[in-house]
């Protein structure tokens, strides 16, 4: 695991830090290790999308 050693702060409505708060609790982890894991989630799947795009983009030049 990654060192953590630097310091973010977001501000969230009342309905979102509920939710992260319940979500939190049923995976069994803390709220930031649950941000941390969504914001890791979100910028593998936009990177792993564009790499199937440009993949697509250059096959169809090559046919």
């Amino acid at each position: 695991m990654a060192k953590i050693d630097k310091r973010f702060q977001i501000l969230l409505s009342e309905e979102e830090q509920i939710l992260l708060k319940n979500e939190a609790k049923r995976r069994g982890v803390s709220q930031g290790e649950l941000v941390r894991m969504a914001l890791k989630n979100e910028i593998i799947q936009k990177s792993e999308l564009l790499k199937r795009q440009a993949v697509v983009a250059l096959s169809e030049l090559l046919d």
